[in-house]
């Protein structure tokens, strides 16, 4: 395929492009308390600019300290005694010829309505924009962009839903307008400003895509120089994805506001080179590659090159999300263990051999990393992929296979790797000599009822061996996120039901992504028993204990699928290897596919 589109050069305002690819405002936690810039935080934007995007954009950044702050670790841009630490960031950035800019940000103030604003609060605010705009400039920033989408501030102003007032600032895009007049004012007219514009709110009686055009239109007319086409008050989940959504759905909304007079920047789940090309085929100027960049920052560079097989593709996790929305740490990422510690790795001068007994993402990433290094790797490998393969089974988690599909090209460019198709034993194991041996065997499943292949069940029979099963009533013990996803598939064509003694279930999961599960699981009509306990099993019944009333209860099945977790496997016992050992992913313990990537590359970086 052609990517060429992709590495054209483009103008905003004045300021050259070196291509349409644009790395998007996305929190990372990386700053300090005080709002400066850490090492890690300049870091990360340096990775994306070497990887080769076109602009940085940094993420949304204070402008009015402590009242507009969002976040924990939100950087600060509303004072010249931070300079020092953005020049520093912007520095770096040319370096590779990327350009870069910032967004500006403001919440509103915490339990004060727009509607009551004053007219000097929001002169104020306006100045505030201005004001940070300018540091931006004298920083060494080519542009800066508004935030005025994701239920913010300016989005608040544009929105009909919101924006109430019956004064001037009731006109819903002078807000918008008075912040680009002043940035005109104080940086000059060759100063660009791109704004992030909620062109449809997805909320009946807001923004809808007739009038976002229209708003676009306005704005670019009183100077802003790029539409980055996003979503305004409506859920979450329309711009924090979860894995299920198709890849590309958001980029219609750049679609639906062509033509404009400048830039239009499509954004949302823009994952493969092959839909980057099509939507600037379709007339987009940009696209915007958020998660993309965080899961492999030389996405660009690698398309340049035509290396397609060998990008690390994002996977939809949404561990970053949990990291900065649910938690308010600094954002990890799924198949990325490099975010946040963007270092490189050092050559061995003296090669060992390494035995991998395991070949899920612990295994590979571990191989990878070894080999890469320098070492001889050795890989035991029964089934490759491990869990990822069942985990791609149910309905939306087919971009699982990213990740697989990644690390099997991956190793074929390695000849210090030799893939060993037999499960372990210890003669075998014992028979290569390892210096180093890395345990990344996996897990079996808790099975505390006998399955018979038939009317008896484990999750694996379902997911690994995709046994079709219709019409029939089927129990799920068990509702993690293994019993959640097994029901959402045999749902399809059963009547299901979860059975878990917790007080919820699919725990654990990042909120925006659990909360999409449980809803889909609900429309399909399954039916969730919680803190209730599985007493019994027969033949025909399912007995269960309420574990408040210590009521019992009988529950007829047709099939009955054990989905009650896992329990870390090793092989064989480790007495006798005289090699240093170390145990990882679901080995160790039971965790998630961001564990077993970073436990990987921790073990393998580790051997010297």
């Amino acid at each position: 395929m052609d990517y060429s589109l992709l590495f054209d050069k483009i103008y905003i305002r004045n300021v050259e492009l070196k291509n349409r690819i644009v790395f998007p405002p996305i929190s990372t936690n990386f700053a300090n308390p005080d709002g400066s810039l850490s090492e890690r935080f300049i870091a990360h934007y340096e990775r994306r600019a070497k990887g080769g995007a076109g602009l940085i954009i940094v993420e949304n950044s204070c402008i009015d300290w402590p009242e507009g702050k969002k976040g924990a670790f939100q950087p600060r841009i509303d004072t010249e005694k931070m300079i020092a630490g953005w020049k520093e960031l912007t520095e770096r950035v040319h370096k590779y010829d990327a350009k870069i800019s910032v967004e500006l940000t403001h919440p509103g103030y915490e339990g004060k309505d727009i509607n009551d604003l004053t007219d000097e609060e929001i002169s104020f605010l306006i100045s505030k924009y201005v004001e940070a705009a300018l540091i931006a400039k004298n920083s060494g920033f080519d542009m800066v962009e508004i935030q005025g989408a994701h239920g913010l501030l300016v989005n608040k102003f544009l929105s009909p839903l919101t924006n109430k007032r019956e004064d001037i600032w009731g006109k819903r895009l002078r807000f918008a307008i008075e912040i680009r007049m002043g940035i005109f004012e104080r940086c000059g007219e060759d100063f660009p400003v791109t704004i992030r514009l909620a062109v449809d709110d997805f909320k009946e009686g807001g923004i809808d895509l007739r009038e976002g055009k229209l708003i676009a239109e306005e704005l670019v007319a009183k100077g802003y120089d790029m539409i980055q086409a996003d979503v305004g008050l409506g859920p979450k989940e329309l711009r924090l994805e979860p894995i299920s959504y198709k890849e590309g759905w958001r980029s219609y909304l750049a679609k639906e506001i062509l033509p404009q007079k400048v830039p239009v920047a499509a954004v949302g789940m823009i994952r493969s080179p092959e839909t980057a090309v099509k939507i600037l085929s379709e007339g987009a100027d940009i696209v915007v590659l958020g998660r993309t960049l965080i899961a492999d920052p030389d996405w660009p560079e690698k398309v340049r090159r035509n290396a397609i097989k060998s990008i690390r593709k994002c996977i939809g996790c949404s561990e970053c999300i949990k990291a900065r929305h649910d938690e308010d740490v600094p954002i990890r990422c799924g198949v990325n263990p490099n975010v946040g510690n963007e270092e490189e790795l050092k050559p061995v001068t003296e090669p060992k051999k390494v035995v991998i007994v395991g070949c899920g993402p612990a295994g590979l990433e571990a191989a990878t990393i070894a080999a890469k290094k320098g070492h001889n790797v050795v890989v035991f490998c029964k089934d490759f992929g491990g869990q990822l393969e069942m985990a791609s089974v149910p309905p939306g988690k087919d971009k699982l296979k990213w990740l697989s599909d990644y690390f099997s090209d991956e190793i074929k460019g390695y000849k210090n790797i030799k893939i060993v198709q037999t499960e372990a034993t210890k003669e075998s194991v014992l028979n290569e000599k390892p210096d180093y041996l890395i345990l990344a065997s996996g897990v079996k499943p808790i099975v505390p009822f006998k399955t018979d292949g038939k009317r008896i069940l484990s999750y694996q029979d379902i997911l690994g061996k995709k046994l079709e099963i219709r019409d029939k009533r089927v129990v799920i013990g068990g509702g993690g996120l293994i019993g959640c996803e097994t029901a959402e598939l045999l749902s399809l064509n059963n009547r299901v039901m979860i059975i878990e003694m917790l007080d919820d279930v699919a725990s654990g999961m990042e909120t925006i992504s659990r909360n999409h599960l449980l809803n889909r699981l609900a429309k399909n009509g399954v039916i969730i028993h919680k803190r209730k306990k599985i007493l019994e099993l027969n033949e025909r019944e399912v007995i269960i204990e309420n574990l408040d009333s210590g009521e019992k209860e009988k529950i007829g099945y047709d099939i009955f699928v054990s989905a009650f977790g896992n329990k870390p496997y090793i092989p064989f016992e480790t007495d006798g290897f005289d090699c240093d050992i170390k145990i990882i992913g679901d080995a160790l313990e039971v965790r998630k596919i961001v564990n077993a990537v970073k436990d990987g590359y921790e073990a393998a970086k580790a051997i010297d």
